[in-house]
């Protein structure tokens, strides 16, 4: 496998009703500055970004949301190729959003997979302020 194909960890994303205070919390305790985009705040340490949404974000199923742990997300060259294998496992949760899509680890964790930026898709996985 290329350099250019390799997965890349992306942002790992909670839900909260608390949005503000847990983006309180990461900003106080190791000084990172919150960016707070409308439905999600952005916290962006020096090698990962986490992003702090709602619990009611419309674009990631219910059962993903209600989960207290955070959700990892791995950026693949070939988003369409990863959702069929992970739709052949039976692992996938909630539709194919054509550049993301969410399924279950063995252990039953989420995860979050979408396009790498060179295949373009219009969410901001990459954010930057």
């Amino acid at each position: 496998m290329s350099e250019t194909h390799r997965a890349q960890l992306g942002p790992v994303m909670v839900f909260s009703t608390k949005r503000a205070e847990v983006s309180r919390f990461y900003s106080d305790v190791v000084g990172i500055t919150p960016d707070d985009a409308g439905d999600v705040t952005w916290l962006d340490a020096e090698n990962a970004k986490l992003a702090i949404h709602d619990p009611q974000d419309p674009q990631t199923p219910d059962e993903v949301r209600r989960q207290a742990g955070f959700v990892l997300w791995l950026g693949v060259a070939d988003v369409s190729r990863a959702y069929e294998r992970a739709s052949k496992a039976g692992r996938v949760v909630g539709d194919f959003h054509g550049d993301f899509f969410y399924a279950r680890d063995p252990d039953g964790r989420y995860v979050g997979f979408y396009a790498l930026e060179e295949r373009g898709h219009d969410h901001d996985h990459d954010h930057t302020h």
